[in-house]
């Protein structure tokens, strides 16, 4: 994810339906070239089955060497993954894949759209959460039961509710390449942590494990020290935009909006109790103020947390990587636990996922199913990961992989909160990234200390249910 304004959303009409939440997909470091697995074999079945298509049994497709498909990423880190990827799959198979980039987000859902109008768009296309559901309903990405079916593929390897998060009006229209629980980590300073009288925490990610709100609240006050009025050191850093408050508001039992993205859900009880845990640690100044936009505000808080100023910072699978031990250097002991569960007794986690899609005009599709289904392999997708290049695919071979549970730091937690997690969620339009960005704004000055929630709310309900009353963008 490249850093970006999220109040830029509006970039004409059909980008405005087009714009991620850059938080979502954060790009992590460059990763390796993964060592090649067979580009032919089917996902095993596993313990946690995972309905497959009901698509009635199809003929094998036929599959050629002598085509050139098109993979389309937003280039950076995902773009060195791809090539690399791309070399040992032609090496493989003697499939012949290029990779384009579109650049960044936001213009990268912008130059999908142009490209596809004009016929000229890649067969495979990366697509997240954020837009996903968009380009389904408008015609621009394909479905792939008939090719899942026809090529007898075993998807009971994967998470239910990651196939439920990629696929519209019950069918399927991507992979789950890369997932994670929203913003549902927790980054934590162990020496910190001990000082302060927490003496049960330790490396291990587990130890967190019966935190609540309650005592993450204690020990944000506890690890918040000040010298004449001034922090020295901050206890915990939240985060503002859907993905984090969502994950407090689901552990209360409160949603944003309906299960079926039509209509808001927040005059609750659950969702005002969220919300206001989360001011009052603004307002206690047990975190550092909230910047300009959500990245600007997660940087300076891994920035602070590398340099011992910052308790516990509300983060992703990739706290495990950023800041990381490269910036931290031994100078204390850290590690990444999960949000707490909260008064509804679970963590309020949903899925978010990078996918990997076909395109509606492919003309390769055969091919492009081949090169997808390869790239899901764990013996593609665990060095990746591995050095923090992407988050893992949701299927239970490369969620338990026991290189990732031996060598990653906090990777058996977050299986936890992904095998936990509830689908995906979003408006009914599927204006998310247009409904997130307005989460940002409505409530910033709740942050900011410039307002009470209860003033904030009632404009907050206008301008976020004027979102999900706009229709679909054609």
């Amino acid at each position: 994810m490249t850093i970006l304004t999220r109040r830029r959303f509006v970039l004409g009409l059909s980008l405005a339906a087009a714009l991620p939440v850059l938080e979502a997909c954060r790009q992590a470091p460059p990763a390796p070239t993964p060592q090649p697995a067979s580009a032919t074999s089917a996902a095993p079945a596993s313990s946690a089955p995972t309905p497959g298509p009901t698509t009635a049994p199809a003929a094998a497709p036929v599959v050629k060497s002598n085509v050139e498909l098109q993979v389309s990423t937003r280039g950076s880190t995902d773009g060195d993954i791809m090539e690399n990827s791309v070399k040992t799959f032609f090496d493989q198979t003697g499939i012949t894949v290029k990779h384009v980039s579109y650049g960044p987000e936001p213009d990268y859902w912008a130059k999908v759209q142009a490209l596809h109008a004009t016929g000229q768009v890649a067969d495979v296309i990366w697509a997240s959460t954020g837009n996903l559901h968009n380009f389904a309903n408008r015609g621009i990405l394909s479905e792939l039961d008939s090719l899942i079916a026809a090529d007898h593929y075993d998807l009971s390897d994967y998470i239910k509710a990651g196939l439920d998060s990629m696929s519209l009006n019950g069918k399927l229209y991507g992979m789950p390449w890369g997932g994670h629980p929203g913003n549902g980590g927790l980054l934590y300073n162990v020496d910190l942590l001990n000082a302060a009288g927490f003496d049960k925490v330790t490396e291990d990610a587990d130890s967190l494990d019966d935190w609540t709100y309650d005592t993450l609240a204690d020990a944000a006050a506890k690890t918040t020290k000040a010298t004449g009025g001034r922090a020295d050191v901050f206890g915990y850093a939240p985060t503002t935009d859907f993905l984090s408050l969502n994950n407090v508001i689901g552990a209360y039992g409160g949603r944003f909006m309906t299960p079926n993205g039509t209509a808001l859900a927040m005059d609750t009880p659950e969702f005002m109790g969220a919300m206001r845990w989360v001011a009052e640690v603004f307002a206690k100044k047990l975190s550092p103020a909230p910047g300009p936009d959500p990245t600007t505000t997660a940087n300076t808080s891994n920035e602070m947390f590398g340099g011992g100023r910052l308790a516990m910072n509300q983060t992703q699978y990739s706290g495990m990587f950023t800041p990381g031990e490269k910036v931290i250097q031994g100078k204390f002991k850290w590690n990444v636990g999960l949000q707490p569960k909260g008064p509804a007794g679970k963590r309020g986690t949903a899925l978010t996922i990078n996918g990997m899609t076909i395109s509606a005009i492919s003309k390769h599709k055969p091919e492009a199913w081949q090169f997808v289904k390869w790239l899901m392999e764990p013996d593609n997708q665990v060095p990746i990961v591995l050095a923090g290049g992407s988050r893992p695919a949701l299927r239970t071979k490369v969620l338990n992989d026991q290189r990732l549970m031996t060598q990653l730091k906090a990777h058996k937690v977050f299986v936890k909160a992904l095998m936990e997690a509830e689908p995906w969620q979003m408006p009914a339009n599927y204006r998310w990234p247009e409904f997130n960005s307005t989460v940002i704004q409505v409530f910033a000055g709740v942050w900011a200390g410039t307002q009470t929630l209860d003033q904030a709310m009632p404009d907050a309900k206008k301008k976020l249910q004027e979102v999900i009353d706009k229709p679909a963008i054609d």
